[in-house]
């Protein structure tokens, strides 16, 4: 997909106002450092929420590339960025204290010496140590891949493999064993990667590490969800079930797989499950996994005979919209005025099987899938199509329109991705395509030229 709709992150705002105190007396502590070699230019100060990045503050360095931001009342305890105005970054771990540090560069991987923050000291610590370890582990990983098991060589490489693994586990276990009130302490428990056996065959290396993954994250604990370490987790132990030549049909089940353990896990705390699905279901929306939203939208975990009113209607909020579009649902009405200025009802457009595209004139795998679709309603003669244009540009559209001779029905209400039939639709990027059967039921999200023309197959194929 080419073209992506640009999210104005109001519920990240209203979260945002609702913490934000009408005192804004501020707090004794601050959050302050010292980067050498920029001088005079922007800090942005950001909240982690997941991998959402809530900018709350800003400031420009002095001469020495210092800044000093003052922690307002409302702050949460929570991992922030600080970030530059050419786009590195700087992890911090806010929890009321004292936040000091010096960089010797504004670069993503410079040295960072923190004064008096426990919590920062701790957080670095560990991830200095995984980053080195990891890279090591990544020079070691061909061998392993590669060499005969019986070599000295081999069992040279997976010693240190082990001992670097080994490293990493018994660093995190010390701190939080010793350091267990600490932020720092519960969220590099979390992060910390499960322990290989490399003496077990590939597949069941891989299937341990599955079955032991989050062994140690507790998803009960929210402050999970003010960093990014509960999404990275997630994503990574999504990534174990994918392999090498799986088509897409595939790869959806395997990561309903893994959506499936994830979301259990998360159930124990319904505010943990309730960002876990809303995260899910955004994302593979926006990527075109239209079975995996389906699913997701039709999975609570949580026990509804014992869950409050105020979570089932954030599951609604959050599920709904997906729910009223999965396959097998009455597809969203639309009735407006096509670009001609005619009466357009979907309601009214029955019989015959039909194909609901959303484009935009700037997107370029849209232009190239306009004459493949056109191409396919010469081989299938039954079926229209209603192409909803995102795009406000009306006379390039009419110009792509006369040059590509597409008599079908067009429509566009002007209001780009702000339109509510893109919203009713759940659109999230161009090109979408749905497939609608003879009374409008939507038969199916294919994801491309080649899986829409699979799916018109199959039901001319049906008596």
């Amino acid at each position: 997909m080419t073209t992506y709709k640009f999210f104005k992150n109001w519920r990240a705002l209203l979260f945002i106002i609702s913490i934000f105190t009408l005192n804004e007396a501020f707090a004794q502590h601050s959050i302050s450092g010292t980067i050498k070699m920029y001088n005079q230019r922007m800090i942005t100060l950001e909240m982690l929420r997941g991998d959402t990045r809530l900018a709350i503050d800003s400031v420009r360095t002095d001469d020495n590339g210092h800044f000093s931001l003052e922690a307002k009342t409302w702050y949460l305890p929570a991992m922030y960025l600080i970030s530059t105005d050419d786009g590195n970054v700087f992890k911090i771990i806010y929890n009321n204290q004292n936040v000091q540090f010096i960089s010797d560069q504004a670069e993503q991987d410079a040295m960072v010496q923190f004064i008096g923050s426990d919590e920062n000291k701790l957080w670095y610590e560990y991830s200095i140590l995984k980053n080195n370890v990891r890279a090591r582990q990544e020079l070691i990983k061909p061998i392993l891949q590669q060499y005969p098991p019986d070599e000295a060589f081999y069992k040279s490489a997976a010693d240190t493999y082990n001992q670097l693994q080994l490293k990493l586990k018994r660093k995190a276990d010390s701190i939080y064993n010793h350091r267990p009130e600490t932020m720092a302490a519960r969220l590099i428990r979390a992060d910390v990667p499960p322990v290989i056996d490399l003496k077990l065959p590939f597949d069941q290396q891989r299937q341990e590490l599955i079955t032991h993954f989050f062994d140690d994250t507790d998803f009960a604990d929210t402050i999970l969800l003010f960093s990014d370490v509960l999404t990275t987790k997630m994503i990574d132990f999504l990534a174990l079930h994918q392999r090498p030549g799986m088509d897409m049909p595939e790869l959806q089940l395997q990561f309903m797989r893994a959506l499936d353990v994830v979301m259990l896990n998360a159930s124990v705390e319904k505010k943990t499950y309730l960002f876990a699905l809303e995260y899910f279901l955004d994302g593979f929306a926006r990527m075109g996994f239209a079975g995996i939203t389906d699913y997701l939208s039709n999975l609570p975990h949580l026990n509804q005979e014992c869950m409050d009113i105020e979570t089932l209607t954030e599951i609604e909020r959050v599920a709904g919209p997906h729910r009223r579009i999965i396959t097998g649902s009455a597809a969203p009405d639309i009735a407006m005025n096509d670009i001609e200025g005619h009466p357009f009802n979907l309601e009214e457009i029955k019989g015959r099987m039909k194909i609901l595209l959303f484009w935009s004139v700037n997107c370029p795998h849209c232009l190239k899938i306009l004459p493949e679709i056109k191409n396919l309603t010469t081989k299938f003669t039954d079926v229209r199509v209603i192409s909803f244009v995102i795009s406000q540009d009306q006379k390039q559209l009419r110009d792509i329109i006369a040059s590509e001779k597409l008599e079908w029905h067009h429509l566009s209400d002007g209001l780009g991705w702000q339109s509510p039939v893109v919203e009713s639709y759940m659109v999230y990027g161009t090109p979408t395509i749905f497939v609608l059967d003879a009374q409008n039921n939507i038969l199916s999200k294919p994801s491309g030229i080649e899986e829409l023309e699979a799916v018109l197959t199959k039901q001319s194929e049906m008596p």
